[in-house]
């Protein structure tokens, strides 16, 4: 199919998106039809003939329907690629095909809607304030960031009799149905929880309290109607409990040999300063990386376009996957009402970095590329050849162009925009 056989009509149906129609001519389409019977015939499965020797008008009347069905998909097909070429547009997402027609002549018309990267007119983006706000620490943060070291390092005890308010049960547990059978999709097992949690909506750990070692043990929980979980407010829900064990808990000393054993420092007070060494490079990171975020947001502010719908569908939709990869259980459409947002914001982030890019003439050399390989090496302590290996394939090092980028970019905001740093 050449291009003199197309006519191509594009409008602008929206801010990212385009609607094109074509006509192809009638000629090129009965070449096409041609092609098609050929290849049914090929594979054809025709009482009385072998494959490849059934009549060709027997084999496009046998498999009408498909032969149909692939020749607009190929035509289809073809004619927007070289549409697309004809008009030089580079399109986001899949065609919508929305019109098709075939005439009595062969002459085949579609109608198909894309989405393209919007025109940004960025004119601002220097010259703002934004404030980095940086929480003050304070003793109690490091000594609870202690007290999470001791709690990671507690080892638990057997216990005889019943358990008191802070000591732990392993337990295999089921959800009764209201005929009192046991659900496959309620039962848990070989769970180590606390008695009497300190969190008042903990309900299920409060009735543990009083129980010991034993099979079958009944535990009834009417769940308030204000209950934070939906599928529990408002019912009374039947638990048989199979206490396998009651276990204390027993915590470290805080002492010399503690700080020894989680870090590198000989004593109490070296592990004090390095934790607080610690914490004050990651609040000083994270208010960092707040700002940053913030003067994105009075940027996209300042220089307001829309996004392709399908930019933002395709990173909710990887969101969505992320959050089901933990585990987690979730309403995947409420979950992408409350994603959009976010998507949005995204992806006029990573459209204002490319468009800053282009305008100041920011670019990525050998030699970046070079020092970050060196510098994830360092990181890894893995030698230099096996981490350039991985950055080998076309899409690996088109990734790690990426994030240089946004490295330059970024940079180049935070020195000409005013980053004011005050407390928290």
């Amino acid at each position: 199919m050449s291009d003199s056989l197309l006519k191509v009509e594009i409008s602008e149906s929206g801010p990212c998106e385009r609607t094109i129609n074509v006509t192809v001519a009638a000629d090129s389409v009965k070449s096409q039809r041609e092609k098609v019977i050929s290849e049914f015939r090929k594979e054809a499965k025709i009482k009385g003939f072998r494959p490849g020797k059934a009549p060709r008008k027997l084999v496009a009347s046998t498999y009408a329907d498909s032969i149909r069905e692939e020749l607009f998909q190929q035509v289809v097909s073809d004619g927007f690629r070289q549409a697309l070429e004809k008009e030089k547009i580079a399109p986001l997402s899949r065609p919508l095909v929305e019109k098709l027609d075939l005439a009595e002549d062969d002459q085949l018309t579609f109608q198909a809607r894309f989405d393209v990267s919007p025109e940004i007119k960025l004119e601002r983006y220097k010259k703002f304030r934004v404030e980095k706000k940086v929480r003050k620490l304070t003793g109690e943060d490091v000594e609870r960031a202690i007290q999470n070291f001791r709690e990671q390092r507690a080892h638990f005890i057997p216990k005889t009799g019943a358990a008191d308010k802070g000591d732990y049960l392993l337990l295999d547990f089921s959800v009764l149905d209201e005929e009192g059978k046991s659900s496959p999709d309620g039962r848990r097992t070989n769970q180590l929880v606390m008695a009497g949690h300190p969190d008042e909506l903990a309900l299920f750990s409060h009735a543990l309290v009083g129980l010991g070692e034993g099979l079958g043990q009944r535990i009834e929980i009417d769940f308030p109607a204000d209950y934070p979980d939906e599928t529990l407010k408002g019912r009374k829900v039947v638990y048989l409990v199979d206490v396998k064990g009651v276990r204390q808990k027993s915590l470290p000393e805080l002492d010399d040999h503690f700080a020894r054993q989680v870090s590198h420092t000989q004593d109490m007070e070296g592990l004090r300063k390095l934790i607080r060494e610690s914490m004050e490079h990651e609040i000083e990171h994270n208010a960092g990386h707040q700002a940053e975020e913030d003067l994105f947001r009075e940027i996209i502010e300042a220089n307001p376009f829309e996004v392709p719908g399908s930019l933002v569908d395709s990173t909710i939709r990887q969101q969505i996957e992320n959050i089901k990869r933990e585990g987690r259980q979730l309403d995947e459409v409420e979950a992408a009402k409350i994603i959009r947002p976010s998507a949005e914001y995204a992806v006029k982030r990573e459209y204002i970095i490319l468009e800053i890019a282009r305008k100041e003439g920011i670019t990525v050399t050998d030699e970046d590329v070079r020092t970050r390989i060196e510098k994830y090496a360092a990181q890894l302590g893995k030698p230099l050849e096996e981490i350039q290996k991985d950055f080998r394939s076309k899409d690996a090092l088109a990734h790690l162009h990426s994030l240089i980028t946004v490295d330059k970019v970024v940079r180049f905001l935070l020195e000409n925009n005013e980053i004011e740093q005050v407390d928290d």
